[in-house]
């Protein structure tokens, strides 16, 4: 999967392109208030995480450890908005740069399941996230497409379309 994303250069490059949109898109703003004024590093740690979780080196682990993606985010107050808008930040970067659905689908419904991991905040009528693993992510795929639409990335996951 590291070599379909372009290697290194690809996955910098989508990496690179989703902290932009995050600082330019007003409508991922609750996301990028949760990050500090200069997020160089956390683009690093991005793309390192990225080029082992998709197969490449292991950059992340090498210099950090285990991910533990859950625990290292709980100092953050991650809440279903602020999810979706990671997600579709995420996937508006994937179609600004024309990943190939058949690429970015699977990728985008296992991000979907670890962002939703990530949550740490109680809210009313909804329920409390489960581990990635826990379920087919597909059985979500819909949802993750109305949220994608909620933020007008439509080039994904057409066929859940109503």
């Amino acid at each position: 999967m590291y070599q379909s994303f372009g290697g290194a250069t690809g996955i910098r490059t989508l990496t690179d392109r989703f902290y932009d949109l995050m600082e330019l898109e007003p409508k991922y703003q609750a996301l990028r208030q949760m990050h500090g004024e200069d997020m160089t590093l956390i683009r690093e740690k991005l793309y390192e995480f990225f080029s082992g979780w998709l197969g490449g080196p292991q950059l992340f682990v090498e210099k950090y450890g285990h991910p533990q993606l859950r625990a290292r985010h709980m100092p953050f107050a991650i809440n279903v908005q602020v999810r979706n808008e990671w997600i579709a930040c995420f996937a508006q970067a994937m179609s600004e740069l024309d990943i190939d659905k058949t690429l970015a689908e699977p990728v985008l419904i296992q991000v979907f399941a670890m962002a939703d991991w990530c949550r740490n905040q109680n809210e009313d009528g909804i329920e409390p996230p489960m581990p990635p693993m826990a379920v087919d992510p597909w059985v979500r795929a819909p949802e993750l497409q109305q949220i994608l639409s909620s933020y007008g990335v439509n080039s994904f996951f057409k066929e859940f379309t109503s």
